[in-house]
């Protein structure tokens, strides 16, 4: 019989400490990538929140603008959308310079509404000078009335550690008569021409 001999004297095996690394080391692998489809998650529903409340604001602003709110819009609106199934997501509506509460008098963005009326006041300033005519005040009434929504939504999100913004802001030109009706209009002008035929009615003494 033959028999068969082994080269070397240690059989082949991994040690107590080369095992207790490995098991480290894929710990922490395991560890970051949990932390990262974590983040992942939370991402994707922070999206969906964004999304869902650019769609909402839409509707809601679609519903100012077909004149749905013109008894209340001027005092400012406020709900959530329990009604459509989204409990969690809340509005609040606002007309004109009117500013949300807590947020800055710009609410962190550039006013386009407010340069834009500055330019067309301006050109029809030029248009004026350019003609030697006096400028018509009736040129300078504003056809469109500013509504701005805000949505909020909860609970926050945070990803590590940054909590993530919980609202979104849009801005939209209405029409003025969509947005109070012309009956509203008619109203405002005689309350006006009244007030200035009689100063004096409603001082307090």
């Amino acid at each position: 019989m033959r028999s068969v001999r082994t080269t070397g004297g240690s059989s082949a095996g991994f040690t107590l400490a080369e095992v207790a690394v490995t098991i480290v080391i894929v710990g922490i692998g395991m560890l970051l990538v949990l932390e990262g489809l974590n983040k992942a998650k939370m991402t994707a529903v922070q999206t969906r929140n964004i999304k869902l409340s650019r769609n909402l604001a839409l509707m809601t602003l679609g519903q100012v603008a077909s004149g749905e709110f013109q008894e209340d819009i001027e005092n400012g609106l406020s709900g959530t959308y329990a009604e459509e199934g989204y409990p969690q997501f809340s509005y609040e509506v606002i007309v004109g310079d009117q500013s949300f509460e807590g947020a800055s008098a710009q609410d962190g963005s550039f006013d386009t509404w407010q340069h834009q009326r500055q330019v067309e006041d301006d050109r029809r300033a030029e248009r004026a000078r350019n003609s030697g005519e006096e400028e018509d005040p009736k040129d300078k009434e504003e056809p469109f009335e500013k509504v701005k929504i805000k949505i909020t939504f909860v609970p926050k999100i945070r990803v590590g550690e940054t909590e993530l913004k919980n609202e979104l802001v849009l801005e939209e030109w209405i029409p003025w008569k969509q947005v109070y009706g012309e009956k509203d209009e008619k109203k405002t002008g005689a309350a006006d021409a009244s007030a200035g035929a009689n100063p004096a009615a409603g001082g307090g003494g």
